[in-house]
């Protein structure tokens, strides 16, 4: 074989592997990540038990208000969120970061960071209130059996997908939330 037919071949072989690689690492994330499937229904039966009087956030937003941003979060996934990324960022980035919380088991994003043009989270609506609205809404996405939203960073998810990125979400920001 020649020296140029070994360099072709080579080459061939180096670009298949450098365009396959990704691929199969992305698919593998994907599905491994979608194995794993936590529990709203143990969630929402953990929120129902919450001391309410006793708890008290470490960050900006009160309990009430997390609450109110969770139940919006899984709300718009039922009716539609006000506002979308581009299909570009969903495709790419949302898509990057969604596998990579997934993967990981857990979330992490800005817990001030309200969902771009939802209402403004009003910190005089009652725990109570606020607790009730989340769980309704858990509720109802899990009875949901209709075509889904997309996502706003996401984009279009199935209801598995979407059952995990509502736990990853619920879980980052009820980290935030101690008993005293």
């Amino acid at each position: 074989m020649s020296k140029r037919a070994d360099y072709l071949m080579k080459r061939r072989a180096f670009l298949s592997l450098a365009v396959a690689t990704p691929v199969v690492l992305w698919t593998g994330v994907h599905v491994g990540s979608m194995l794993r499937r936590p529990s709203l229904l143990a969630l929402t039966n953990q929120l129902e038990r919450l001391p309410l009087a006793q708890l008290h956030t470490l960050g900006d937003w009160g309990v009430s208000e997390i609450f109110q941003h969770c139940a919006q979060s899984v709300r718009y996934s039922r009716i539609g969120y006000p506002e979308q990324r581009s299909r570009l960022f969903q495709l790419t980035i949302g898509a990057t970061a969604l596998a990579a919380f997934s993967t990981a088991g857990k979330m992490q994003h800005p817990l001030n960071e309200p969902l771009p043009g939802a209402p403004a989270l009003r910190a005089s609506v009652p725990v109570d209130v606020a607790q009730a609205e989340l769980i309704s809404e858990l509720e109802q996405f899990m009875r949901w059996q209709g075509r889904l939203a997309p996502h706003f960073a996401y984009g279009r998810l199935s209801k598995a997908q979407y059952y995990n990125a509502h736990w990853l979400h619920l879980q980052d920001h009820l980290q935030e939330i101690v008993l005293v």
